[in-house]
């Protein structure tokens, strides 16, 4: 099934799943990837289960894996305005 095709719960059910395999990967714990993130371990529970976090407490989970390809990529995004988009366009 196409990723955008995905209903949003079940896109937070697989984003939990793969946290939990690249955790268990590194071995560690659940209460040790909380220590290291900086929550509770419910909370490390709740996002593996698919039950949702703060897009902080994600970013937090990316750093600790060297995961952040995808943010580095958002993050270098120039941003235009639609004004300019539009100028640029109609050119």
């Amino acid at each position: 099934m196409l990723f955008l095709n995905k209903l949003d719960g079940d896109i937070m059910i697989e984003l939990g799943e793969q946290l939990k395999q690249l955790r268990k990967s590194k071995k560690y714990s659940q209460k040790e990837l909380a220590d290291i993130v900086g929550v509770s371990r419910r909370l490390i529970v709740d996002i593996e289960a698919g039950r949702g976090t703060s897009l902080l407490v994600f970013v937090k989970i990316l750093k600790t894996f060297n995961k952040t390809e995808k943010l580095i990529e958002i993050l270098n995004t120039t941003n235009i305005s639609p004004k300019e988009m539009y100028k640029s366009e109609n050119k």
